[in-house]
């Protein structure tokens, strides 16, 4: 028994260990390091420090650094290091050739080697951000590349055991086309009601194709043809809008219907509708009513928001008439008002401007819609205009972030996409804060500087312990002017230097830090937008 054993266990290290990859490698201790638990300010920051204090925390040997000279041996060996861990003791090595893993395995410091991916090649690391790994998008591509909304997919979150309330005019085809073939099979739409024929009315496929077209911008799964932001959530179809009249009846089953959505449990709601005038004049909304206190709907969204959920509202389309402005509930607070570009992000000229009559930005984001790919109540894959697809198409990537960050609340939520947006730091009435970046807003909620922005990029800081030189790679979109700058562990500027870069995929500058002090230093390199932070250790011959 313990000899097959041994000959399984043969087989299995064998194949694991056969192929180039990505391998981590654990060490068996710390000792000859550089470093001492007596002086951690050469290897924690003083608000890592501070937090210990605060909470009671013993410094112990996962805090320490790994030893250098493990690392050094590895590079030794002509490895690329890809990242050390403290807390696991080891290292992440590159292995373009295994018949050099025998050789790290024999080293007297290594404990064990694990297999953790294959490798990359430069062209299938560039489309993976291009194809997902179980998804072809199809029409929908370039509605869910723009908002770089594929990153979630490709993380495997795809809106699974989230809530969807979708609130419109109809939901004509949505129970026979086969777009939505995988939503009816396996029960994701888990109720329906019809707001405007009341009596507690289930049945909303029927008068309007509206809602069909909202709901197949983030439901459909149609792998090669057409993939939608949120394909495997569940959703709530809700009647609330009258295509056939307008009056401010359909505000209340506006309220209604977000009110039903909520007892069932709802983490997201989208609304494409707006409401601005109406058939009976006299209940008319004028642009003062746009502070989010005046309309009953608006105000709902805002109850909506402070019950825990997120609303995804149409900014509207009255970009290019006389009304001009977005319309109700768009201008609630605590909810994301979506407005629309086209393909090429720029501004859709019939997507509603800003502010609210209060000065609070709106719309907050935008997306598709103009030209946006949907499927039509026939099952016909087709395109349409409106902030109505907008709205739905960043609804669907709202929910998947949100499922990969339970623990945060819905304004956390609401923030770290609009930071992550391509005009946070100086919204406008058009776009608001502009268009989100679903990878950015991910980073956000890590914690973790994302260090990925519209112009510029910093691809790697590296080593993070250096004995002469810090090599910075980038990448940008734009001629730019960077400083960067050095400072030691208090705070105090120790180096600096300016650099005028040009457009450009890949490059590198090398920055020489041979005649600092042995010490923990912080690196900045600053363009006229953003500053990005790192740190290194110094260290001498």
């Amino acid at each position: 028994m313990r000899i097959i054993l041994f000959l399984l266990l043969g087989v299995f290290v064998f194949d694991a260990f056969s192929q180039n990859g990505y391998y981590f490698v654990f060490f068996k201790n710390k000792s000859n390091n550089a470093y001492s638990l007596s002086n951690p300010s050469y290897f924690l920051s003083q608000r890592a420090i501070q937090r210990r204090i605060n909470y009671n925390i013993l410094l112990d040997s996962t805090d320490l650094p790994v030893t250098p000279d493990y690392v050094q041996e590895l590079k030794n060996l002509g490895l690329s290091v890809h990242f050390t861990s403290k807390w696991l003791n080891g290292a992440m090595v590159k292995v373009t050739d295994p018949n050099i893993l025998a050789s790290i395995q024999n080293l007297p410091f290594v404990k064990s080697v694990k297999y953790t991916k294959p490798l990359v090649t430069p062209t299938t690391k560039i489309n993976k951000f291009e194809q997902p790994k179980n998804y072809i998008y199809g029409m929908a591509s370039n509605q869910i590349y723009m908002l770089n909304g594929n990153y979630l997919h490709n993380k495997g979150k795809l809106g699974q055991g989230m809530l969807i309330a979708v609130l419109d005019a109809g939901f004509n085809g949505a129970d026979t086309i086969p777009q939505f073939d995988s939503l009816r099979n396996q029960n994701r739409i888990l109720a329906t009601r019809d707001m405007i024929d009341g009596n507690f009315d289930s049945y909303v496929y029927e008068t309007h194709p509206h809602g069909t077209m909202v709901l197949a911008t983030m439901a459909t799964i149609d792998n090669g043809n057409y993939v939608g932001t949120a394909p495997r959530a569940q959703y709530i179809l809700i009647r609330t809008e009258d295509g056939a009249s307008e009056y401010v009846f359909e505000e209340y089953c506006w309220v209604a219907g977000a009110e039903f959505a909520d007892s069932l449990g709802a983490d997201v709601i989208n609304s494409s509708l707006g409401y601005t005038t109406f058939d009976d004049t006299t209940m008319n909304h004028t642009w003062a009513d746009l502070n989010g206190k005046t309309s009953v709907a608006s105000i709902a969204a805002t109850i909506a928001a402070r019950k825990g959920m997120i609303c995804c509202v149409s900014a509207g389309n009255w970009g290019n008439d006389l009304w001009r402005k977005i319309g109700i509930p768009a201008d609630a607070d605590s909810i994301l008002t979506v407005g629309a570009v086209d393909a090429q992000k720029n501004y859709a000229f019939f997507s509603s401007q800003g502010y609210s009559a209060d000065g609070r930005v709106k719309p907050d984001v935008c997306s598709q819609g103009l030209n946006a790919a949907t499927a039509s109540t026939a099952g016909v894959y087709t395109t349409a205009s409106g902030t109505s697809f907008s709205s739905p198409i960043l609804c669907g990537l709202v929910a998947c972030l949100w499922q990969a960050f339970p623990q945060k609340n819905n304004m956390a939520i609401i923030d770290a996409i609009k930071r992550s947006a391509n005009l946070y730091n100086s919204p406008d009435s058009l776009l608001g804060y502009g268009i989100p970046n679903f990878e950015i807003s991910y980073h956000y909620l890590t914690n973790i500087e994302p260090n990925y922005f519209q112009d510029f990029n910093i691809l790697s800081v590296y080593p993070s312990v250096t004995r002469q030189y810090v090599n910075i790679q980038f990448k940008s979109a734009v001629s730019n002017k960077l400083n960067v700058s050095i400072y030691s562990i208090d705070g105090k500027p120790v180096m600096k230097n300016e650099y005028c870069i040009s457009a450009t995929e890949r490059d590198e500058i090398i920055f020489d830090v041979s005649l600092l002090s042995n010490g923990f230093y912080f690196l900045t390199v600053a363009t006229k937008d953003n500053i990005f932070k790192y740190s290194f250790v110094k260290i001498n011959e």
